[in-house]
């Protein structure tokens, strides 16, 4: 049986979705793991190197993703490319801008 209920999310997610796909030359699927990964660490207020440090890589190897996500997203510093991140569901702050579906409750 259908659960109704979940359309309005869905609905949500699906258009927050086809607004990643139609974003000028900026498009989610440019983006590696590594560099959602390496945006999901700045959200966290962690430093290249702390980064590098986390992900047992160089300080040189995030600086070289960080420049990498600011060219594709078209973020000039650390503060637009959260702002992205949050605009296009990349990263979630305390439960705000979630696109996660319910659980199956049956």
């Amino acid at each position: 049986m259908p659960r109704r209920d979940l359309l309005p999310t869905v609905t949500r997610c699906l258009g927050a979705w086809m607004t990643d796909r139609s974003s000028l030359g900026h498009s989610p699927m440019d983006l590696s793991e590594r560099e959602l990964e390496i945006i999901q660490l700045v959200a966290q207020g962690l430093t290249n190197q702390e980064i590098g440090e986390h992900l047992m890589i160089s300080k040189r190897t995030v600086d070289n993703h960080v420049s990498n996500v600011f060219t594709k997203t078209g973020a000039k510093n650390r503060v637009a490319l959260l702002n992205w991140a949050m605009d296009h569901g990349k990263i979630c702050r305390d439960g705000f801008n979630c696109c996660n579906l319910p659980a199956d409750e049956a």
